[in-house]
């Protein structure tokens, strides 16, 4: 996407009927400009990763028990809203964020408002992955004790507690405290443990009839040359050991379950991807 002027909003659709088969939709949340100083984080040089961007998506599963929504941006909807000519944030001195079309926008063209979602979940709570969470206070949150302590720790600078406000007294919430947990009952739509880049890290697999099984990484992976290369978690993890043996487990479970891995940051795999009003099915 570029940094230019915002995409036009699209009209509120008809409300969505229940899903009769699952679907997986991708939205446009926004990209993030990586420095060189940035990518060598990554144990990787910029001639290696050739696209220094890294996309930032958000995701929709759509069951016929209910929804999921998964990973929630990076600038909140309201920031969004207040610039005309997109948002923009500075996340680090390496990596600055770029969004110009809202979560809230992308959902209503295919017939949603933030409280008809069943569920929210996000892969870990960095702030390219929770700006939005306080837009699905009403619906159920799925999260790991780990994650939580993780989002209210002093000094923790990687977060920004701003994003969820309203889920600190939440009395809708599931406590995940098992490896898998199965969303809606029948195996197809799971959220697995992954920790490391923070201690409640989690991936989401969802297992689509036509699509086959795809698992969206969260950030296990940023480049994929981190994982083609064989290349180290970065340093600044929340355990870089844990990280490491989190891929290495990963791995060998897309291996065992023909499962493809969605890396959610990598820029080109992302621009291939189907974009909302369209699905995966």
């Amino acid at each position: 996407m570029s940094g230019g002027a915002r995409a036009a909003q699209p009209a509120t659709a008809a409300k969505a009927p229940a899903s009769k088969t699952v679907r997986l939709y991708v939205f446009d949340c926004g990209l993030l400009n990586v420095t060189t100083e940035g990518v060598q984080r990554y144990h990787l040089t910029s001639a290696e990763v050739g696209e220094p961007r890294m996309s930032v998506p958000c995701f929709l599963v759509a069951h016929p028990r209910g929804t999921l929504m998964w990973d929630l941006g990076v600038i909140p909807d309201r920031d969004v809203d207040a610039q005309p000519q997109g948002a923009r944030a500075s996340l680090n001195a390496a990596i600055d964020a770029v969004v110009t079309r809202t979560l809230r926008s992308q959902l209503a063209q295919i017939g949603y408002r933030p409280a008809d979602i069943t569920y929210f979940a996000f892969s870990h709570a960095h702030i390219d992955h929770s700006a939005n969470a306080n837009e699905f206070a009403a619906s159920t949150w799925l999260a790991r004790p780990a994650e939580r302590a993780f989002m209210w720790a002093d000094n923790n600078t990687r977060v920004n507690p701003s994003f969820y406000t309203g889920l600190k007294n939440s009395k809708s919430v599931v406590t995940i405290d098992k490896d898998e947990y199965d969303v809606f009952g029948d195996g197809r739509v799971v959220i697995k443990s992954a920790p490391g880049h923070t201690p409640g890290h989690q991936a989401l697999v969802v297992n689509l009839a036509a699509t086959g099984r795809v698992m969206l990484s969260g950030d296990l992976y940023h480049y994929p040359q981190e994982r083609t290369l064989h290349r180290a978690p970065p340093d600044n993890e929340a355990d870089v050991r844990q990280s490491a043996a989190s891929r290495a487990m990963i791995e060998e479970y897309l291996q065992k379950t023909k499962t493809k891995l969605w890396i959610e940051h990598d820029f080109a795999a992302n621009a291939k991807l189907k974009k909302s009003p369209a699905y995966y099915e």
